[in-house]
């Protein structure tokens, strides 16, 4: 067999996203489809083709995601897929392999993705670096703990077009975005595309999406995006919900005001929301936090594509010296020994005895600050070297806030 690997354009996107619906059995409306064909943000189609037919395909965006204290360019592996016909050939392989090499050349320390299958990418040298929680309440139980904000000035909620979302939504989003690691920059085409067009594709069988903004004193503090699934039961009951797509406060205030918005909509039996952090202030908002019935799943994956450049575009919560060695059979060049100094951001080469002996997929792992390494050395995934190690490792690496990305790519 002689799968050859191609670069497509922008024009074959209905090519590369074949294999992924494929295996998803969806399709794509010709809307966004014609969306997707304008991204500048996607920077790499790659085809693999048996002959004239592609039987396999992946997709890159030229991403900035924000770290601890700094961001990073990134390429998001997005629209991966492989024919069912041509299973277990080598195709995969060829193509991060592709993506990986494309990453290097073009100064990309990081690559991350979401997984369809978690058993898939840590071969890759992908480690899990966030996790992503699912919430489910019912509205009369949505009450806030001791009335959290009731004093606050109040906020004033409006729902808004696609244009004016736009230009409220973007300003809260560039406030929100170097308080928390794992965030994307959004450029005005990412906006529309991924984020305010209304299809079927973002409804999910609901109503319309809603876009509305909570203003204090005349200024945008937060948004949200949501659909509403009616229903009614044989006695007329509301007992439909309201599905939360993205709800994004710049200010601890703007988001309680914006979630006091969500859990107050009539007609609604209960509020759902998914691809929130493990640590979201509605855990400590609501009055009863087991009614929202919380449940968590892998978020994003890191992949470090270049050791020093990576360890550079963070900062570190303490200074002290710390050196890892690194092992990376599929990216060579990141391994060996690097020295880190946490109080200059600057990692280097080293030839001095490790301290952390460990794969590049558990440096992905706690790269974000998500993923302790004292959680990391319990799984067996760091081994410590010298005394006190694993707890310098944890106060260098360590984030106030765990790692989220409302979205996934």
């Amino acid at each position: 067999m002689n799968i050859e690997l191609r670069q497509m354009t922008a024009e074959q996107h209905g090519e590369l996203v074949h294999p992924i619906l494929t295996a998803f059995g969806a399709t794509a409306s010709p809307e966004r489809m014609e969306g997707m064909m304008r991204l500048t943000e996607l920077s790499s189609r790659i085809g693999a083709y048996d002959g004239g037919a592609i039987v396999g395909a992946a997709g890159s965006f030229s991403l900035t995601m924000t770290t601890p204290g700094g961001a990073v360019p990134v390429a998001g592996l997005t629209m991966v897929g492989v024919m069912p016909t041509h299973r277990r050939r080598g195709i995969l392989t060829s193509l991060i392999r592709r993506h990986l090499d494309e990453a290097r050349a073009e100064g990309r320390p990081i690559s991350s993705l979401w997984a369809t299958e978690g058993t898939i990418y840590g071969r890759f040298g992908y480690g899990l670096a966030s996790h992503a929680c699912s919430v489910s309440i019912e509205r009369d139980r949505a009450a806030f703990r001791f009335d959290a904000g009731a004093s606050s000035p109040p906020g004033r909620a409006r729902l808004l077009g696609e244009d004016e979302a736009l230009e409220a939504f973007a300003p809260v989003w560039d406030r929100a975005l170097p308080l928390t690691p794992g965030m994307l920059a959004r450029s005005k085409a990412w906006w529309q595309v991924r984020r305010l067009r209304d299809d079927e594709f973002v409804r999910q069988g609901g109503g319309p999406l809603q876009r509305v903004v909570i203003e204090v004193d005349g200024r945008p503090e937060a948004y949200a995006l949501y659909c509403l699934h009616h229903r009614w039961d044989a006695s007329s009951i509301p007992v439909g919900s309201v599905r939360v797509i993205e709800a994004v406060g710049a200010t601890p205030l703007g988001t309680r005001l914006v979630w006091r918005y969500l859990f107050d909509i009539d007609l609604a039996q209960r509020i759902e929301a998914s691809l929130l952090p493990p640590d979201h202030p509605l855990g400590l908002l609501v009055a009863e936090p087991r009614r929202l019935r919380l449940t968590a799943s892998d978020g994003l994956w890191v992949r470090i594509v270049d050791v020093e450049a990576a360890l550079a575009a963070r900062a570190y919560g303490s200074g002290e010296p710390l050196t890892l060695e690194i092992a990376d059979r599929l990216c060579p060049w990141n391994a060996g020994r690097f020295r880190l100094h946490g109080g200059d951001r600057r990692a280097a080469r080293t030839e001095q005895a490790p301290d952390l002996r460990l794969d590049v997929a558990a440096l992905g792992s706690a790269y974000l600050g998500g993923v302790s390494f004292q959680r990391l050395a319990d799984a067996g995934q760091v081994e410590a070297l010298s005394d006190d190690a694993i707890a310098r490792a944890d106060r260098l690496f360590h984030a106030a806030r765990a790692p989220w990305c409302p979205e996934i790519f």
